[in-house]
């Protein structure tokens, strides 16, 4: 009689990164999550005080904010990630619609700040997102 055996266990997939969203608007929101849910674990923020208690919680690999949110602005969550996890702060990708503000523009325009804007093409954020990761990998940052 012959056995029959299953092919070898080459062991688990390696965990997605962990991806913090926020964003005042929940269709956004479940847009993004519901686009890149296959390559990261996504949790998800209504608004950037949540997140920044969410950050001093838990772990994450990378963010994408938006900018303009009541409450708190994203350029505002950047100043407190930039103090309270400055590496996170590197993997942070900002959302806009499109400068309304001076000081937004001015933001938007620093070297240090990655953004893309709206309408955007999930592909374009996915890819935006690795790039990000590759050049600044949290598990060295951390």
């Amino acid at each position: 009689m012959t056995s029959t055996s299953s092919p070898p266990l080459t062991g688990a997939e390696p965990p997605k990164p962990r991806l913090l969203l926020i964003d005042d608007e929940p269709l956004i929101s479940t847009l993004i999550q519901r686009s890149l849910r296959r390559s990261w674990d996504i949790t998800c923020a209504p608004n950037a005080k949540v997140a920044l208690e969410m950050i001093r919680d838990g772990a994450f690999d990378a963010v994408v904010c938006d900018l303009m949110m009541p409450e708190m602005t994203g350029m505002e969550f950047a100043a407190e990630l930039a103090i309270l996890n400055p590496a996170l702060r590197e993997r942070t990708l900002f959302l806009t619609g499109g400068a309304a503000t001076i000081e937004a523009e001015t933001f938007l325009g620093r070297p240090d700040v990655n953004h893309l804007i709206k309408p955007l093409l999930m592909a374009d954020l996915d890819r935006q997102l690795k790039a990000m990761l590759a050049e600044c990998p949290a598990d060295v940052l951390l």
